[in-house]
């Protein structure tokens, strides 16, 4: 298996950020319980990325099994860059802006 860095675009983290919060304001803890799914998620993509298919152009998309969201990435000879936790209801041509 070969070893992934995980680089988290600025973008992404303020994505992280503001989808725990609300969930928390939802139910206590529901924000937590997204961040676990995410950091599950997270593994699978770490050990094999090129499992998730391709969305748009590189960027692969990865999708939450209890939460209506996606992580986008790019594959980068050893590093994995997510560029967008992103809720599935939401226009794509957010993400589709973010410079990679």
């Amino acid at each position: 298996m070969k070893p992934y860095q995980v680089e988290i675009l600025r973008a992404a983290k303020l994505d992280l950020f503001q989808a725990k919060n609300w969930y928390n304001f939802q139910r206590k803890n529901l924000g937590n319980e997204f961040l676990f799914e995410i950091e599950k998620l997270q593994a699978q993509i770490l050990t094999n990325p090129e499992q998730f298919p391709k969305s748009r152009n590189e960027i692969r998309k990865a999708v939450l099994k209890r939460f209506p969201f996606c992580l986008y990435f790019v594959l980068k000879s050893d590093t994995i860059k997510i560029i967008a936790v992103f809720h599935n209801s939401r226009n794509p041509i957010i993400w589709k802006e973010r410079n990679i």
